[in-house]
């Protein structure tokens, strides 16, 4: 479901199937049409899902060197501890303090043809927040 496995394929990508992926033209959240357009606007071209991923990623990073005050790793670690990242084109993401495990979650869909090329349909935003383990079970996953 990212453009850039569904480009390539043009009019022969899947029909119906499953996917993760970034339905970039579809997305009305102000904060992210706000990054799509900044996007398209510098480089003439539409965001694709390793755009999206590394615009946030260095968000993130500006908001833990802001907290942390410093490079040093352990002040950069303590400073992931519950991170919050408000804007991000994909809303508010948290780095959990029990694991550093970002929230950002995924878009899950069908794949389909429209227009010639291969898109996503009947997405959704699956908040990560949601589905990873529990502080509890995460706890017992990775004991100190």
């Amino acid at each position: 479901g990212e453009p850039e496995y569904l480009d390539p394929l043009k009019d022969e990508a899947p029909e119906g199937w499953i996917v993760t992926g970034y339905p970039w033209y579809a997305i009305d959240a102000p904060a992210h049409k706000k990054f799509a357009e900044a996007y398209q606007a510098k480089y003439s071209d539409y965001p694709r899902l390793g755009s999206l991923v590394g615009y946030t990623t260095f968000r993130a990073i500006a908001a833990g060197l802001t907290k942390a005050a410093s490079t040093d790793t352990e002040k950069m670690i303590a400073a992931f501890k519950g991170l919050k990242v408000d804007d991000t084109p994909v809303g508010a993401i948290t780095f959990r303090a029990v694991d550093h495990q970002s929230t950002m979650g995924a878009w899950v869909g069908k794949t389909t043809v429209k227009d010639g090329k291969g898109v996503m349909v009947d997405w959704r935003y699956a908040d990560g927040a949601k589905y990873l383990p529990s502080e509890e079970e995460t706890k017992k996953l990775r004991p100190q």
